[in-house]
């Protein structure tokens, strides 16, 4: 895999070049922040969000909820931009019928992830998804009914960081197909270097942030990485 890095200021993405994103690529936005942000800096960023998408991201209770989901329409509109969509607009981006965003009149798709103090958000011209999930002392063994037995064998012997692989990549693929928790994790097989669902092949690449697991999902390999770490 081929990774190009940068660090990119939310007041300055409307300077960077056009990017044009290849088939074989995918682009992803990375925030982690301390969350010690005031009640300005909350306003400051939602004047950049339409009405409805000031009230979603206001009916979160927890700050950092609030924060997660701010910070993520926000690269959705840095993304859509730099990724040649120079006339984006809020109002375009809508749900499907099972409740995935999209931005209308697009070719490109994007899927968003958080978990702790970070915030992740993927671009690619192919259907994907991601998720991520911070590493905590959990007893995976409650979670056993979602993995085959040879998944959860390898689980038992090499431990949470492979709880955490596995269970990102079955998350990150149905985030991919776009159908929600209508498909039961179960049914997700993973095997090396691909994941099986419903005699259909699906590509992953999972590696760690900090100390949280990230999983990324398309229907083809996904060779070339290209990756911002964004500065709110």
């Amino acid at each position: 895999m081929q990774n190009s890095t940068h660090y990119l200021a939310f007041n300055d993405f409307k300077s960077v070049p056009k990017i044009d994103l290849k088939e074989d690529e995918y682009y992803l936005f990375q925030y982690s922040g301390n969350s010690n942000f005031d009640q300005g800096i909350l306003e400051y960023y939602l004047q950049f969000l339409p009405h409805k998408f000031r009230q979603e991201v206001l009916r979160y209770r927890r700050e950092d909820d609030r924060y997660n989901c701010l910070f993520g329409k926000l690269m959705v509109c840095m993304g859509s931009h730099i990724l040649g969509n120079h006339s984006f607009q809020f109002d375009k981006i809508i749900k499907d019928n099972y409740g995935k965003p999209y931005v209308v009149d697009s070719n490109l798709n994007f899927n968003i992830s958080h978990s702790g103090n970070t915030v992740v958000c993927v671009f690619s011209k192919q259907d994907i998804g991601i998720d991520i999930e911070e590493i905590n002392e959990i007893d995976y063994s409650l979670f056993e009914n979602v993995f085959s037995s040879s998944e959860f064998a390898e689980i038992n012997e090499k431990g949470l960081d492979k709880f955490y692989e596995f269970w990102t990549k079955k998350e990150s693929v149905i985030k991919a197909i776009g159908k929600g928790m209508s498909i039961p994790l179960a049914e997700i097989e993973i095997d090396k270097g691909y994941v099986a669902y419903a005699n259909s092949i699906w590509h992953t690449k999972s590696f760690k942030i900090g100390n949280k697991y990230c999983s990324i999902t398309a229907k083809r390999d996904l060779i070339k990485a290209k990756e911002s770490h964004i500065i709110f």
